[in-house]
């Protein structure tokens, strides 16, 4: 009999969240760098038997980085995730919200569309279920600012996905966003898949 092995790869820009995201959903001690660009390669995680969560480095500008393996990192991403040998369940991709407003309007200016949109609508078009859309970072600003990043992600004409507002700082709304990946989980795996 085959055992296949899913993937939940957890995908965003540096220093968004996502070694932190994949700490509190495993229980996990990655290392979590105060500087964007720690997570430099693609780190399996176990979750529970044959579902792992994916440690995806950050795609964009990394301070002190080349274009060269900026460029490379993103060849990585977009490999894995394009690759078909991988069981991908769902993606999550994690945005922090303190900065999102000022990036992507700067970017706006350019005629440039987001690199988080983009992901969005390519991690979309790769998977059977909707992305899981994170915002982190709430605990940052006001509530006002909240509500216009939601309205400008909104804005654009992405496929359906579920978003989630949380603070992996002060641990707002993660344990919604967990039960909400456990419940993904056990809906398309099974109720063998409800313990961790």
């Amino acid at each position: 009999m085959m055992t296949f092995i899913h993937l939940i790869p957890i995908s965003g820009r540096p220093n968004a969240g996502k070694t932190s995201l994949v700490n509190y959903l495993s229980h996990s001690k990655r290392p979590v760098g105060k500087h964007a660009g720690t997570t430099l390669s693609i780190a399996s995680v176990p979750l529970v038997k044959n579902l792992f969560l994916i440690d995806l480095p950050g795609f964009g500008r990394i301070t002190k980085r080349s274009k060269k393996i900026e460029d490379q990192i993103k060849d990585e991403i977009i490999l894995f995730l394009e690759d078909p040998s991988n069981q991908l369940l769902f993606v999550i991709h994690i945005i922090d919200i303190s900065t999102f407003h000022n990036m992507v309007t700067s970017l706006e200016k350019k005629g440039v569309i987001p690199l988080d949109i983009e992901m969005i609508q390519f991690i979309a078009e790769r998977t059977y279920l909707p992305p899981v859309v994170v915002l982190n970072k709430i605990d940052k600003i006001t509530t006002t600012l909240i509500e216009q990043n939601i309205a400008l992600l909104k804005s654009y004409d992405l496929p359906e996905f579920d978003f989630f507002l949380i603070s992996l700082k002060t641990k707002i709304g993660c344990r919604t966003l967990r039960n909400r990946v456990k419940e993904l989980v056990v809906q398309e795996l099974g109720s063998n898949y409800q313990h961790w």
